[in-house]
This record gives C-alpha cells, structure tokens and sequence, in this order.
C-alpha cells in the first residue's frame, strides 16, 4: 500500500509539473482538459470530447500556441526514470529491458505531418525506446521516420538509446530488446558501443561465420556463432517454434538457448504498448496537422499512460487504472465533469422530486 501511495504521490507531482508548464490559466486550463481527455479510456480520443474546452480552444492549443513542449517532455522522462531508480532501491545490480521498436499509425490524409510510404503502410512511422522493469513500463522516448534520405530506423533507434541518462547506466544491467528490422551490424555494434546487452531477431537467411553459406537456420538451438556481417563478438542463437514458423533471435550473452528465448518474449511488452496507445489511449486518433501537434499528441498519450501505470495495482482494468489515475492526478477537473454530468440531469432529477446543491466545503 505504501509503494501504491508513494506512486500515486509521483502522479500527482508530474500533473503539477506539467500543468505548471504553460504561461497562461487560459492554457493551463486546455492542458489540464486535454490530459484529462487521454485518461478517459471509455470514450473515443477527439478534440470535441474534452468536457472543460471547446475543440477549437484544444486544436489552437495543441497547433499554434508556444508554450513550451520541450520541458513536459523532460518532467515526464525524468518521473520516469526516478519511478525506475526508486523501484530498484535496495537491489543489487538490477536488469532493464530496453525494447525498441517501430510503429505504425495508418493515415489516409495527405495534408497530416510525416505521413509516409513503409512496410506497405500509409501513415505515420514511430520509432519507440520502451523501458520495462517488473511492474513499471515506460515509453520514455520515441522519434519519426520520415522517409527515404532520412535517418533509418536504426540510427533512430541508436539515437534514442544514446539519450539513456548516466544513472540508469551505473545503477541497471541494461539489455536492448528488438526485432529482426534491427538486426543489422550498425545496430548490434552499436548497442554495445553503449555498454549495453541485447537479444535481437534474426532472419532465417543471416549468414554466418561457418566456411560456406552457412546461416542461422542451418545452426541449432542454443549453439554459440559469429554472424558474417558482424563477427567481432560471440552470440548465442535461439530458434522459438511457433506453428508452421520459426523465429530466431541472437543475444550478446553466452545463455542457453532457452535463456535467450525466454529474454527474446519481453519484447512482447512494447507490442503491448503499442495496441494500449492505439486503440486505448488515442494515439490512432490523431488528425492534428502540424509537426508540433504531433509531438504534443504522442507527449499527451505517453504522459496519459505513465500516469496510469504509476497509479495501477490491486488487479484493476487498464480502464479503471486510468480513471483513479485522472483522481489522483487531476482532482479539480474530475469534480467540474461530475458538476457538469449532475446539471446536465437537472431537470430529469427535479421531475422525480430531487433538488441538487453543490457548493466546496473547507477542508
């Protein structure tokens, strides 16, 4: 209980350090109505759906006004990054999984920001660092991919691992989880020029060090390789079964087969995030368009869900974690939308001989 209040204590001051951001009451007031909006897992994400403002008020918001994304972006990574060292308190030389990974968000509209062609995909591609340690999960990053003559996903991904602070390095045992579209020597070699471990996918065609055209699919389970594009290192190989297919991944330590396999299924934690942040927390939703609103829309889905996940415990729903988050985080907005629900029934209250007085009490 005590962990859960010290939690609920962290949301509440990373509200209050966002809502600070913004010069104006006019503004903190849009920002408090828009976070609030992204805590209301029941309802679609849409800018009409904000109860405190109108839609036009949120998109000048969100599009136009200057106040000062750059900083709720350092408040939220730096909650999160302290929630990671706290948990760790006491432990000896913890491990943290760092998965990356590339989303998609489909759009059909010409005139959004960074919309591309990518894997077949019409729309937006996000490049994401998803820090997982036991019960705390994170996006504590994440980058656009815009196109051909861009930064890759991968230099985008090595990006993001760079921005890693120095006290997660000294106090965690980091390991780099990712998928066969990282799986190039740039990536590998990279991750470890950070000091970091990593089990990354392969693909079934990756060739060896053996003499001949060797590759992982010819080699077994739990077998220790040199990869041909990248043969600076030992790596152990894992082949996971999964009806009529066959998945391999690599990882920097010389584990058992199994080890590596099981290592290899945290991934599954950012897929997670992506299908929450899609189709829970609004992230499919967006429809802003400016390269600004996008970054304030995913700022708004990322802080809506650290605060959910720094309010959850007890076995709740997703759903319920965001509402007490929305309670713990936002008191004042949560009693001006159950103010506006009770006016909005007055007269269906008087009919049945009910009369409602609202007025603050001291406390």
């Amino acid at each position: 209980m005590n962990d859960l209040r010290l939690s609920g204590k962290r949301a509440r001051i990373l509200a209050d350090h966002l809502l600070s951001v913004p010069r104006t009451i006019y503004q903190r007031r849009s920002l408090e109505a828009a976070l609030g909006m992204f805590l209301d897992l029941g309802r679609k994400t849409a800018l009409h759906r904000a109860s405190t403002v109108s839609a036009s008020a949120l998109s000048r918001f969100l599009n136009v006004y200057t106040w000062d994304t750059r900083t709720c972006w350092d408040s939220l990574q730096h909650t999160q990054w302290e929630s990671l060292l706290l948990a760790a308190r006491r432990k000896r030389r913890p491990r943290l999984h760092l998965c990356v990974d590339l989303t998609s968000i489909p759009k059909t509209g010409q005139k959004l920001p960074a919309v591309r062609v990518y894997n077949g995909v019409h729309g937006i591609h996000l490049v994401v660092l998803y820090a997982v340690y036991g019960a705390l999960k994170f996006p504590v990053g994440y980058r656009v991919y815009r196109g051909r003559g861009t930064p890759t996903p991968v230099r985008l991904a090595l990006d993001l691992l760079a921005t890693v602070p120095q006290p997660i390095r000294r106090r965690f045992d980091v390991c780099v989880l990712a998928d066969s579209g990282f799986e190039s020597a740039t990536f590998l070699q990279g991750v470890r020029d950070e000091g970091f471990e990593f089990v990354v996918g392969v693909r079934s065609t990756r060739r060896t060090d053996h003499p001949g055209r060797v590759t992982v699919s010819d080699c077994e389970h739990g077998s220790w390789l040199s990869l041909h594009s990248w043969p600076w290192e030992v790596v152990t190989l894992a082949r996971c079964d999964r009806g009529d297919r066959v998945f391999f991944s690599v990882s920097s330590e010389l584990l058992s087969g199994d080890g590596v396999a099981r290592k290899g299924k945290r991934r599954w934690a950012i897929e997670s995030f992506f299908k929450e942040s899609k189709h829970q927390f609004g992230l499919n939703q967006f429809a802003l368009h400016t390269a600004q609103g996008l970054d304030r829309w995913v700022l708004l889905v990322c802080a809506a869900f650290t605060l959910t996940v720094l309010c959850a415990g007890g076995g709740k729903t997703l759903e319920e974690d965001a509402r007490l988050a929305a309670q713990i985080a936002l008191p004042a907005l949560v009693v001006v939308r159950l103010m506006i629900e009770v006016q909005r029934h007055e007269e269906f209250l008087r009919q049945h001989g009910y009369s409602v007085h609202l007025s603050r009490c001291k406390i």
